[in-house]
């Protein structure tokens, strides 16, 4: 239980000084709407994700993250339109977060082979903090429970619209993109206001190498290599990663946690993922081996995600090209 605690008092603790922490994934392509506004629409096809994530499993009131997404591409207006839903629960409902949102995409066509993608989102913010259910050191004495807590409490529940926006530049063979979340706290008048996250801006891009040699294979059997940055208050991290795809099977691994400037050092973990392509469905798994003096403390994090694509009737699929990313 005195975990638990710990965690929490963090938690709250994050609320006072940088206002809050962002729900992290790591199969960062399998959540596009997440990762960046500008993926909406970049199937091509009407998509369907699911992602479920469960941090910490052996630390009691571990992290349940949940999340939907539906986007869909309107060839005629160039236009990717997106839907998105994000929930964490932590500590058993003492912590609930929940990101409701749309997101826009735009696509232009800077050559013949480049194209680059601007979005933007708009979401509502839900965080409920239940006090009740979270005891404190000045309540007790001698070891006994002598009542309420004389710490003055932020409020229970924040409530606000947010917006993000993107970019993202991609050819066949190569993508970069950048994300900037939070942008409410451009605003001088809220900058302060502990309610509101700090601006999380981020950095994503990679390459894919062929591995086929004929060419009506050339898609079966490639490498990825990819890498993610982002900074967020006075945190600063760069993940760095590769996928195999031999169709219809992909595996990976990433280095989370490569420290730039952080004020501590934080080596994270390393993520393991392997994921399989039937027909329309995509469906992957991923662990993430915690690094440091915590590797048996936390049972790692487990994370599954399935993507659905819908085939359009009479769709003409070369008219649209395929962003290169990874789908896990």
């Amino acid at each position: 239980m005195h975990k638990l605690l710990i965690i929490l008092l963090f938690l709250i603790g994050l609320v006072k000084t940088i206002s809050a922490q962002d729900l992290h994934f790591s199969q960062f392509y399998a959540n596009p709407l997440y990762l960046a506004p500008s993926f909406a629409g970049g199937a091509g096809e009407p998509r369907a994700v699911v992602n479920f994530r469960d941090q910490w499993p052996k630390i009691p009131g571990n992290f349940i993250t949940y999340s939907f997404s539906f986007d869909y591409y309107l060839e005629p207006f160039k236009s990717g339109f997106g839907l998105y839903a994000n929930s964490e629960n932590a500590g058993q409902g003492k912590l609930v977060t929940t990101n409701i949102g749309l997101a826009y995409s735009y696509k232009i066509n800077i050559t013949n082979n480049l194209v680059f993608q601007p979005g933007l989102a708009a979401y509502y913010h839900d965080r409920f903090t239940d006090y009740s259910r979270i005891t404190f050191a000045d309540q007790y004495y001698n070891g006994q429970y002598i009542g309420a807590t004389s710490d003055v409490l932020p409020e229970d529940r924040v409530r606000h619209a947010d917006f993000t926006m993107s970019g993202l530049f991609y050819h066949k063979k190569f993508w970069v993109g950048y994300n900037i979340d939070h942008l409410m706290n451009l605003s001088p008048v809220l900058r302060n206001d502990f309610r509101y996250l700090n601006i999380r801006a981020s950095l994503f891009g990679g390459y894919k190498y062929s591995l086929s040699k004929r060419i009506r294979d050339k898609n079966n059997e490639y490498l990825q290599a990819a890498f993610q940055y982002y900074y967020q208050s006075y945190t600063h991290q760069l993940n760095i990663g590769g996928y195999y795809n031999r169709l219809p099977f992909i595996v990976g691994v990433w280095y989370r946690g490569i420290p730039l400037v952080n004020k501590y050092f934080s080596a994270d973990a390393l993520t393991f993922l392997g994921g399989l392509k039937y027909y329309s469905f995509t469906f992957s798994y991923s662990y993430d081996m915690t690094l440091g003096k915590l590797i048996s403390q936390t049972g790692g994090s487990h994370e599954i995600s399935i993507i659905y694509t819908f085939q359009a009737p009479g769709r003409v699929k070369k008219k649209y090209k395929m962003i290169p990313c990874p789908e896990i």
